[in-house]
């Protein structure tokens, strides 16, 4: 009856899932499988798979599924595609992951848990990496270092889309996704957070990420470093924060966080034999996100330039 579908609705709100992809044959399939395998009400999930130019046979594969399809050509921007995904989401909840995630069995159950008992306005779950059989210093870093959101979240930065749920109603009242190339989710998250919406941490909501290789590492790093003046010039005293970025990016010394990691690993014979390589790792990426954060720089002063 009406009331029973409206308690339901209360408890399980509609879910729409939101995933970029661009040339994922190779790991589509196992997200596509977690996402149907979900312990949340199928009648209540929509699950959105934005293909953003893929040249292999993602588009096929996607096809085989119970699933939306939709296209994003135009911009070739992750954010982009889940901008397209907003569009025609219907849910009043918006989840988000991306095509090399595997997501635990009750994410969608906790990440929505999470927003309801804590009357929050987005919740960030944990990214936990797969390591290999024998894994590398920059498998060990990545793990580490990389979409962080426990730190990201107590630290009030922001939070990532490897693992987000968002209320679809704060899209409205703060825009879209900034359509770049890297970093579009953290400065979306730190804008909502400046204009006094609510982010938590959900430790339970859980999905599994592969870990990069070396090179890999390196040029996401140069990526992050190009969205970084974005999302730093929506802060207060943001040019001395900028500056101490800088700065700090030249210090041959690892990062806060992984020398917090490298020390709470003590049980980890691996890390700690690895360590020294951990820290090199950590210093080349510094340099490789400064040099991408000077190349934005230099392109924005050549397109205002170029506009005058």
């Amino acid at each position: 009856n009406l009331s029973a579908i409206q308690e339901v609705e209360q408890i399980c709100p509609v879910v729409s899932i939101i995933v970029p992809v661009r040339n994922g044959k190779k790991t589509i399939v196992k997200l596509l499988a977690a996402l149907l395998a979900q312990d949340y009400p199928q009648s209540h999930t929509e699950i959105i798979i934005v293909d953003n130019g893929s040249q292999d046979k993602t588009r096929e594969i996607v096809k085989k599924y119970p699933v939306v399809l939709e296209n994003e050509n135009s911009v070739k921007s992750s954010y982009a595609a889940r901008n397209k995904g907003l569009s025609i989401a219907k849910g009043a909840i918006i989840a988000f992951t991306d095509a090399d995630c595997i997501p635990e069995k009750n994410w969608i159950s906790e990440g929505v848990r999470a927003l309801i008992e804590a009357n929050a306005d987005m919740a960030g779950g944990s990214i936990t990496f797969i390591l290999s059989a024998q894994p590398s210093a920059a498998e060990y870093f990545n793990s580490l270092n990389d979409l962080r959101n426990d730190y990201y979240i107590h630290n009030k930065i922001g939070a990532v889309t490897a693992n987000l749920f968002v209320k679809a109603n704060l899209f409205s009242k703060i825009g879209l996704f900034p359509e770049v190339q890297s970093g579009g989710d953290t400065t979306w998250t730190g804008k909502a957070l400046s204009n006094g919406f609510s982010l938590v941490y959900v430790p339970e909501a859980v999905v599994y990420h592969p870990t990069g290789k070396f090179v890999g590492i390196l040029r996401r790093s140069w990526f992050r470093g190009t969205g970084i003046f974005l999302a730093f010039k929506q802060r207060s005293w943001w040019f001395i924060k900028l500056l101490y970025l800088i700065i700090r990016c030249m210090i041959p010394i690892p990062s806060k966080i992984i020398l917090k990691s490298i020390i709470s690993a003590k049980s980890n014979s691996e890390i700690r034999k690895k360590h020294l390589a951990i820290c090199g790792i950590s210093y080349l990426c510094q340099i490789s996100v400064l040099v991408g954060l000077v190349y934005s720089i230099f392109k924005m002063i050549f397109e205002t330039k170029s506009t005058s």
